[in-house]
């Protein structure tokens, strides 16, 4: 019936065409607890059949609060086109040749972080100062010096959030949206029109 992905997929060229800053952007809400949502802003990795693909550091809170629950929402929203879905689905593991593809494209200091969260203090966790986190990076640019040569941690993890439910909001001027709900039925989805 319906196809919101490749709908998704479509809209995120339409909105690179346009340079619209978030195309390369999404937010990822994990439970935390029983009265605590969190959410943050990751690099869009994919977007295709798998499901919605991100990077994310097993030393992290969110990996551990995708561990526990091994669901997630990915909200995307692409201003410059009047787009955003909210993706609600389990989470699955990305290969491990797109994980490498991805850690090549990575800038130097990107892959330096991701070592600083097992050599050092894993992501999210406290230090003393700005001048203690910068002088770990300077000691792990010390170690691999050639941005090439850095090889992929232990610590990397790919995810796809795979959808169960994907929610489209077509923005209007007028603040008369379209909006539709897919629910996943078997192969295919099933499509609902919400009132905005």
């Amino acid at each position: 019936m319906a196809a919101p992905i490749q709908e998704i997929v479509q809209e995120r060229e339409h909105a690179r065409e346009r340079g619209d800053p978030l195309a390369e952007v999404c937010y990822l809400v994990t439970v935390a607890s029983a009265d605590r949502a969190e959410a943050r802003a990751l690099t869009l990795r994919d977007v295709s059949e798998r499901g919605v693909g991100v990077m994310v550091s097993r030393t992290s809170p969110k990996w551990r609060q995708l561990s526990q629950t091994e669901t997630a929402t990915v909200l995307i929203h692409w201003p410059s086109v009047r787009r955003q879905y909210r993706i609600w689905g389990t989470v699955a593991p990305m290969e491990p040749e797109r994980i490498g593809a991805y850690w090549r494209r990575k800038s130097h200091g990107s892959k330096l972080l991701e070592y600083y969260y097992t050599e050092f203090r894993p992501q999210s966790g406290q230090i003393a100062s700005r001048e203690e986190f910068l002088a770990g990076i300077d000691a792990l640019r010390r170690r691999y010096p050639d941005p090439e040569a850095v090889p992929p941690p232990p610590s990397l993890a790919g995810i796809y959030v795979v959808p169960r439910t994907i929610e489209a909001w077509h923005g209007s001027e007028e603040r008369l949206h379209d909006r539709r709900l897919f629910q996943r039925s078997g192969a295919g989805w099933e499509c609902a029109t919400l009132v905005p």
